[in-house]
């Protein structure tokens, strides 16, 4: 195997697609949709996160009582078994720590749909966007500034919060799919004069 040859074998065709879309310096816009899709794909086949409205409660319940992080880290049987199970019970760990008074005061499915956001984000630096940064850096295709940007932009597409909410109506996300991608539509007379390398 060639020296230069750095894909990481642990990951999936979904990622890989991620992975190629990076290296081809694809928009964020473009790139956004094949993390959802690897997303999805990866949720569908880890059988999602089945305790995440439990987690969530807890996690509620936690910052009404006003417990600090170090005093309230749930560990779990299934989320030593279950890694997105372990990702959600420490996401919610640090929403108790950073955002105490703001979870006390929402509502349920709002302090719900916070911990899903957070875990859909976490998950995909878990599976991909974590083995997948050091080949692009490596590759000098960005640096590592212009990454981490290129990443956060990418995961605050609302196609996320989206791909959360779906998670939270299927906690084991069986038949979850992501998203459908956003297409505009330009009007003949615009499209008669687009740059076609634009488009």
């Amino acid at each position: 195997m060639p020296d230069d040859d750095r894909i990481p074998r642990a990951l999936t065709g979904a990622w890989r697609r991620v992975l190629r879309s990076l290296q081809g310096r694809q928009p964020a816009e473009r790139t956004a949709s094949t993390v959802v899709s690897a997303l999805a794909a990866t949720l569908r086949s880890v059988h999602g996160v089945p305790g995440l409205p439990d987690i969530a409660a807890q996690m509620q319940d936690a910052a009404r009582v006003g417990q600090a992080t170090g005093s309230w880290m749930p560990a779990s049987n299934a989320g030593r078994r279950h890694i997105p199970t372990r990702v959600a019970e420490r996401a919610a760990a640090a929403l108790v720590g950073t955002l105490r008074e703001k979870l006390a005061l929402v509502s349920p499915d709002s302090a719900a749909m916070m911990l899903a956001e957070r875990v859909v984000r976490d998950l995909a630096y878990t599976y991909g966007l974590d083995r997948i940064a050091p080949v692009v850096l490596a590759e000098g295709r960005y640096d590592t500034a212009e990454l981490q940007g290129l990443m956060a932009e990418v995961l605050a597409d609302d196609r996320i919060s989206q791909l959360a909410k779906r998670l939270l109506a299927r906690p084991d996300a069986t038949g979850l799919r992501a998203p459908a991608r956003r297409r505009s539509r330009m009007a003949l007379r615009e499209l008669a004069y687009a740059d076609v390398e634009a488009l």
